[in-house]
């Protein structure tokens, strides 16, 4: 444990959950909890319950974070880089400008959720679901988002402004407004029927680009 939560409960949740058993054994229950303050870097905290939880700030490095749920939680600027969400559920959750960079988000569900301006440059987004997700402004830019589902007909992922120069885009389907930039530089911004054609080009052809 590298630092404690400044919130009494939510610091006498982490210590039942590190008393109950050995690390991975059992699940932390911190939900509609503020761990604001806390560094919960390199934790096992597998299947970790924290809906509703307030995250803000809070960091995560390298933890292990695989099937927790975060359903609405309030993620702003809290560091998740190099650690492992798959199958995670954060659907509804408010993630502006948090770090996902080099984070392994595997099937994880972002359906609702806000990640406006948010590091997801060089993560594994490979099968997550992104319905009405919105990134605007997000850095996609090296990720992966192969067979992922972004959005659809009537639910949209928002990329609007989003930087996916190097994005890997095979198999992903649904539908997205633009317009996003697609050179390193982000200079480059397409949008309508050039980024539904910039997508097609990428392995992408089931992405619609909404008007």
């Amino acid at each position: 444990m590298i630092r404690w939560p400044e919130s009494p409960d939510a610091r006498e949740a982490l210590e039942e959950w590190f008393a109950a058993a050995a690390p991975g054994t059992s699940y932390l229950s911190g939900d509609f909890l503020d761990f604001r303050g806390a560094d919960l870097s390199n934790l096992d905290l597998t299947g970790a319950y924290l809906a509703n939880s307030n995250l803000t700030g809070v960091r995560f490095e390298d933890a292990n974070l695989g099937d927790a749920n975060l359903n609405n939680c309030e993620l702003g600027r809290a560091d998740f880089s190099f650690a492992d969400l798959a199958k995670a559920e954060m659907v509804g959750c408010l993630a502006g400008n948090a770090r996902f960079r080099a984070a392994r988000l595997f099937s994880v569900q972002l359906d609702d959720a806000v990640l406006t301006g948010a590091d997801l440059s060089h993560a594994i987004l490979n099968s997550a679901k992104l319905y009405r997700t919105d990134l605007r402004d997000a850095n996609l830019e090296f990720a992966s988002l192969r067979w992922c589902t972004l959005g659809g007909t009537n639910m949209p992922a928002v990329l609007t402004g989003a930087r996916l120069f190097g994005c890997q885009l095979e198999g992903a389907k649904g539908s997205v407004i633009g317009p996003v930039f697609v050179d390193q530089e982000a200079t480059r911004s397409l949008g309508g029927a050039d980024l539904q054609a910039w997508f097609a080009e990428h392995g992408a052809e089931q992405v619609q680009v909404a008007s």
